[in-house]
């Protein structure tokens, strides 16, 4: 848990040198280009877990390429967009181990992309997909979700996201 701390903060902060200990560890940081933060890192907003599952919840019934057809919950992107002041600009969501992909504005608009903290109505844990995963309706639209650019854009193990305008 400390290195997820330790990630998030130097992936996002922009004062060098602040004590971890005195942050309580997010499930998320949002950081860049956003309206509203809450840390003594500005520009950054930490989401504990309770914030994070206090914001409106919306599902999505697909199949990804790693899961059968499952039942995903989670705010939308828009939703978690929201709530940091944010109404446009390209997201770049980061995993546990590094990996990324931008996912456009678009996206959020066309397809209701959710940040996924359940799956079948258990919670994701970081060592099955969590914990965070963003989910795309992929069955509602398989021509435009399928294939390599599309499946790379299904991050599991989300714990922050940097925004780009």
């Amino acid at each position: 848990m400390k290195r997820r701390r330790a990630v998030a903060y130097l992936a996002c902060s922009a004062t060098p040198g602040l004590p971890l200990a005195l942050a309580p560890e997010p499930v998320l940081t949002v950081c860049g280009r956003i309206g509203r933060t809450n840390t003594a890192r500005t520009p950054a907003y930490d989401f504990t877990d309770a914030e994070f599952l206090a914001l409106p919840p919306s599902s999505i019934t697909t199949a990804t390429a790693w899961t059968p057809r499952s039942v995903f919950v989670g705010p939308t992107l828009l939703e978690v967009m929201a709530a940091v002041g944010l109404t446009s600009g390209t997201l770049i969501c980061k995993a546990l181990d590094d990996k990324s992909a931008p996912i456009p504005w678009d996206d959020l608009v066309r397809y209701g992309v959710i940040l996924a903290h359940s799956q079948n109505g258990k919670r994701l844990s970081i060592k099955r997909w969590g914990p965070l995963w963003t989910i795309y309706p992929r069955d509602r639209y398989p021509g435009a979700l399928t294939g390599p650019t599309a499946e790379s854009r299904f991050i599991w193990q989300v714990n922050r996201i940097e925004v780009r305008r």
